[in-house]
């Protein structure tokens, strides 16, 4: 029979999965696989119903890149990373601060508008039915959600952090709070709701660059293409078409000024170096105005040559009045003498009528010398003449007095011209070198001037010609399905996580659990198995199994240990079958109540004997009451075993109970008594079944399987502990035992034992009666 090293080599080799206690784990747990489904799912669905639908909006953009290799027609030199370079740029612009700053303030986003509901929040956006203005001075107003609720008389009444702070107002007056200006708005065509609650938050703008970051994408769809995509993402499908049309318009004008900044710049410098320059000529132009009004000419070569001819004309006029001085002079000496003479040279020098008197007064004297020849000087004839000599000369010294003054007066005029063109000379070559220094910077400023005119007008041309760098391909669409919650892959995500963790909960319980399940189990053991027992499906009244329900599979199963019985060849001589288990409640009365019942059926006479001295039971179906007598009283001689034995109603079936509870029960067994009284017994009966106490607890049982011819040893599935293998492994192998076989009872109606099923009379439990009993 069983080989000790051999149990114990197959007790310690590696198992596998064992598919028969996975199966028999899921059936028994099937409800919380169940529950564990349902509860997954139902978390999908409360995911699904409390998270806000999210849209997305967006748009495909074109860049025009421009590189001078792509203009030469050598695109496919340009390093494909140098366009990814500009894409990028051109993607990091669109998401910078500066950038999204201009969208906000295009936008007004300021201020968001609420439905307040019990679990989510609905942003209003254009359909609100107020609209706020403010002028805000406390920071700790900003991103504070504010309650709004419309009052009789054209009043609302507004909430700050709850209703602790409450304060009522006037649609379309201001409201002065402590840092911050309210006037609210009805707004035209939208309505308050009685039933709705409404609320609205300032946003601070670091809030509003921090929420269009979050919900902004911008990427590229192809490098070959230069196409990017700029989508947005909001519970607001409006409000999300709205962010992208504004970050694309917006962004051609910002490319577009980013691209005229430098022409810009260039203009706006140029235009500046141009007012300079043309404030430079003025002063040159205003200097040359002047320096031709004070000098009279713009020539001053033509002055230079034209001031040495009058210094040259003013000498002449000089040497003139000089010389005519000279003679002046010695006509006024000679004017008192008799020798008076004028030449014929100095006449042209004198005036006419000053040349006639100095002939007359000639003349007078040529008279008065010819008269002193014939008169005497005291005659009137000759004085007369002195008188009239006297006279003319006087008269002619005051003329020549006179123009002596007058050409003294001249000579000073012509010095006084001399000296002043001569200094206007000696002044003059500076002036020329003035001028002409100055006359030489203007005409650079005015080329320059001409230059940076030019340059300025090239780019206005180019900046009036310059077209944005980008094609907008796709504007951004109205999205009309939510992109999230993605409701298949939630509900999905459900029932992947509920099966995960009914596999994670089975294969807990499959590797928690340490009970024996299947025949595959206790087939691994070298000792032979005699049969199964499928669990009961009805309770009988008196446990006799076989005979209520002869059709049922449990006594088609204890039929076929009967069969099996006989492969052990104990059908020679009478017999003693002991039936034992490790534990109590593993079937072993139960067993060998309805074993005996069908041994009985088959002609056979059975004495049922209950070794269990120290927990006598009471068999129903013996009516086996506590009658005080039984083996401990047989076995101490008190009574013989005929008196103690109870007669079935089945011909041919008895029982003889445990009697009292003796206070030595093993030691009982261990006499000669017990062995006589099985001697005797085998002489009327053909079978002696031993309904023994658990091995594991009392060593009674082992001694009644000393006795046996053969011991049936009980497992119950998901009952006995797999170490109950060890036990009996133990006993077999201390006490050398080599007819023990085991028998599996109460094993579930699994593909195992319901072999043929419908054929038996068992009838299929409820389904509510099959969880409860499991549960139970």
């Amino acid at each position: 029979m069983a080989d000790p090293q051999h149990i114990s080599r197959s007790s310690e080799g590696i198992e596998g999965i064992d598919f028969n206690k996975l199966r028999v784990t899921f059936t028994q747990h099937w409800g919380w696989v169940i529950l564990i489904l349902l509860l997954t799912n139902l978390g999908a669905y409360l995911v699904v119903r409390y998270t806000k639908d999210l849209y997305q909006s967006e748009s495909e953009i074109k860049l025009d890149i421009k590189q001078d290799a792509t203009e030469l027609g050598f695109r496919e030199f340009l390093p494909e990373r140098q366009q990814v370079n500009v894409i990028a740029g051109e993607i990091e612009t669109i998401q910078s601060k500066l950038f999204l700053s201009k969208v906000i303030d295009s936008l007004n986003l300021h201020v968001s508008y609420f439905s307040i509901g019990k679990f989510l929040n609905t942003e209003l956006y254009t359909s609100s039915p107020f609209k706020v203005n403010y002028v805000i001075e406390n920071s700790a107003f900003y991103n504070q959600p504010i309650a709004i609720e419309p009052l009789p008389n054209n009043q609302y009444e507004l909430r700050f952090n709850g209703p602790a702070k409450e304060v009522t107002g006037t649609f379309g007056e201001p409201l002065k709070l402590e840092g911050l200006t309210l006037t609210i708005h009805k707004q035209p065509g939208n309505s308050f709701f009685a039933e709705n609650t409404y609320s609205f938050v300032i946003n601070s703008k670091d809030a509003l660059l921090n929420y269009i970051s979050n919900n902004l994408l911008v990427e590229p769809i192809k490098f070959e293409a230069n196409t990017i995509r700029v989508s947005f993402k909001d519970s607001n499908p409006g409000k999300a078409r709205d962010l992208v049309n504004g970050i694309d318009s917006l962004y051609l004008g910002f490319s577009h000024e980013q691209k005229n900044l430098a022409n810009k710049q260039k203009i706006d410098w140029l235009s500046n170096e141009l007012r300079n320059i043309e404030k430079q000529m003025e002063e040159y132009e205003t200097y040359f105005e002047n320096f031709t009004l004070v000098n009279k000419t713009s020539n001053l070569d033509n002055d230079l040559k034209r001031t040495i001819e009058q210094i040259n004309k003013i000498d002449s006029q000089r040497f003139e009045v000089s010389k005519r001085l000279i003679e002046l002079n010695q006509i006024m000496d000679k004017l008192n003498s008799t020798e008076l003479f004028i030449t014929v040279t100095q006449r042209p020098l004198f005036p006419e009528y000053l040349n006639n008197n100095l002939e007359k007064l000639q003349e007078l004297y040529l008279e008065m010398d010819n008269m002193k020849l014939s008169y005497n000087e005291n005659t009137f004839a000759f004085k007369q003449k002195q008188n009239e000599i006297e006279t003319l000369r006087g008269k002619t010294y005051e003329q020549l007095t006179e123009l002596k003054s007058s050409w003294l007066k001249r000579q000073q005029e012509l010095n006084q011209a001399k000296a002043r063109l001569e200094n206007e000379f000696a002044s003059m070559p500076d002036k020329n070198t003035q001028f002409t220094k100055k006359q030489r910077f203007y005409k650079l400023y005015e080329e320059f001037y001409l230059t940076l005119i030019q340059s300025k007008s090239e780019f206005e041309i180019a900046q009036a010609g310059s077209t944005p760098d980008f094609k907008i391909l796709s504007t951004a669409n109205f999205p009309d399905k939510p992109i999230s919650p993605n409701k298949p892959m939630i509900f999905g995500i459900g029932v992947v996580a509920g099966l995960v963790l009914s596999i994670f909960f089975i294969g807990i319980l499959y590797l928690a659990n340490n009970k024996i399940n299947s025949l595959y189990e206790v087939e691994k053991l070298a000792v032979p198995l005699l049969g199964a027992i499928p669990s009961l499906r009805n309770i009988t009244e008196n446990g006799l199994y076989v005979l209520d329900q002869p059709k049922s599979m449990v006594s088609e199963a204890m039929r076929t240990l009967r069969t099996n019985l006989d492969f052990f060849n104990i059908n020679s001589t009478k017999k003693i079958i002991a039936i034992s288990s490790t534990v109590s409640g593993e079937g072993k009365s139960f067993v060998a109540l309805n074993l005996g019942g069908v041994m009985v059926l088959s002609k056979k006479k059975v004495l049922l004997v209950d070794l269990d001295m120290r927990k006598p039971k009471s068999i129903p179906y013996f009516n086996s009451g506590n009658s005080g007598k039984g083996v401990s009283t047989v076995l101490i001689r008190k009574n013989t075993w005929e008196e103690c034995i109870v007669n079935s109603s089945l011909e041919g079936f008895d029982f003889l109970p445990s009697g009292p509870h003796p206070p030595n029960p093993s030691e009982l067994l261990l006499n000669g008594e017990f062995s006589e009284l099985l001697n005797d017994l085998k002489k009327h009966y053909d079978y002696i079944i031993l309904d023994t106490p658990p091995v594991g607890i009392v060593t009674d049982g082992i001694m009644a399987m000393k006795h046996a011819d053969i011991s049936l040893y009980i497992f119950r599935a998901n009952y006995s502990k797999r170490s109950f293998i060890d036990t009996l492994n133990r006993i077999i192998r201390i006490n050398k035992f080599d007819n023990i076989t085991t028998i599996l009872n109460a094993l579930p109606s699994t593909s195992e034992t319901a072999y043929g099923y419908g054929y038996y009379e068992d009838k299929k439990k409820s389904l509510i009666g099959s969880i409860i009993n499991r549960s139970a």
